[in-house]
């Protein structure tokens, strides 16, 4: 439907972390108004009865390397676009396929095929990586910071929204993120064995995140604050948590919530081709995984991505943290797309961006509806 009207919603408003009755216009896959009155009947134009239920904004994963058994660094574009229906389905609206290190033509090839399959932006984790916090990538895998080489990549990537994971303090980190952010990129520091003031200096550079903070980085010390406080220190650093509670205690995601609220706490997922599906053998970046009550883990005995979907995270979150379904939410919506620079068109509900929506139950917080740009996707 091209147009349409969804009435009787608690539409999620995200200024006010609340929800407020109304209703909304839809028009060629965009929010066209927010309306006040719930009951509002528009002339000629299709209805979406909400039924009071909550009307929330699709979720943005920034970081995740596939599910239903396929992988984004070996998919073709048709398993890539399953994969994209699938997020979907789930609530997670807007993705960033994220590489994992693999050799160069690998790379180029997984580029092409996240473009064919209609994505929006990619993310770029692989190969400029520290290989003392290498985690489940494989070490000969692993490449310099080559400006060179980066430069020929946002050439291919073009034009999708891009964002890179890099080990910023290896030789070469200064002139390689500021080429990044010269292109338009966003740029976070990750498995990285930075000290507390080489992660200052990255975000110096322009950095502005943390890739899955406190894991792949060096540990803290306190006399060696590390990375992870870097982090959680500066204001206007994101950094993002897999809040699957394998990866990161509870605990931690907690302490990681109260230190960047109210704007710059990234959920992610970090999933990999397992996610929906049985425990069994996988691989990701090149690795052999084993996944065993839904943890990932490879032969070296290293954490190798998560099974957990975006909208589980939220709901973890309310559980780790002790907040409320409204204060979770932008840490898997707003918040992921300013980190990426794309909240002009995401990541809210409000005139002008694009008409991604979930209906939830406001008593189970289950899914009951979603629209990816203005098109139904799923009714659970």
């Amino acid at each position: 439907m091209s147009a349409f009207l969804i009435q009787n919603a608690r539409v999620y408003r995200t200024e006010y972390r609340d929800f407020i009755p109304g209703a909304v216009v839809i028009e060629d896959g965009k929010i066209k108004e927010i309306l006040t009155d719930p009951a509002a009947v528009i002339d000629g134009m299709e209805t979406v009865d909400a039924k009071e239920q909550y009307l929330v904004p699709g979720l943005v994963d920034a970081h995740t390397h596939g599910r239903i058994g396929y992988d984004f660094d070996s998919a073709t574009a048709e398993q890539m676009k399953a994969m994209r229906a699938s997020y979907a389905a789930d609530g997670t609206t807007t993705v960033f396929p994220t590489i994992a290190s693999a050799p160069l033509s690998q790379i180029e090839t997984a580029i092409d095929n996240v473009k064919a399959a209609g994505f929006d932006g990619i993310h770029l984790e692989g190969r400029y990586l520290n290989c003392k916090r290498r985690g489940a990538h494989r070490e000969d895998l692993l490449f310099p910071l080559d400006v060179a080489e980066l430069s020929s990549l946002l050439d291919r990537m073009e034009p999708l929204n891009v964002h890179i994971s890099c080990a910023a303090e290896l030789e070469g980190g200064e002139a390689f993120v500021k080429t990044a952010i010269a292109r338009g990129a966003t740029v976070s520091i990750g498995h990285t064995d930075a000290t507390y003031e080489q992660a200052l200096d990255a975000m110096s550079w322009g950095v502005n995140a943390f890739t899955h903070t406190f894991n792949a980085m060096r540990p803290i010390h306190h006399r060696e604050p590390g990375p992870v406080v870097a982090g959680l220190t500066t204001e206007n650093a994101y950094c993002e948590v897999i809040a699957d509670g394998f990866h990161l205690n509870p605990a931690i995601v907690k302490l990681a919530y109260m230190a960047k609220k109210p704007a710059h706490l990234t959920l992610i997922t970090d999933s990999m081709s397992a996610t929906k599906c049985e425990d069994g053998e996988y691989s990701i970046a090149g690795e052999k995984v084993y996944v065993v009550n839904g943890k990932a883990i490879n032969e070296e005995g290293n954490i190798s991505g998560s099974t957990i979907c975006l909208y589980q995270a939220v709901r973890n979150l309310m559980t780790f943290a002790g907040v409320s379904f409204a204060e979770a939410l932008p840490y898997a919506t707003i918040v992921p797309a300013s980190m990426l620079k794309i909240e002009k068109s995401v990541g809210s509900i409000a005139a002008g961006k694009d008409a991604d929506l979930l209906l939830v139950c406001p008593e189970t917080y289950d899914i009951t509806a979603v629209w990816q740009k203005g098109e139904a996707v799923a009714h659970v």
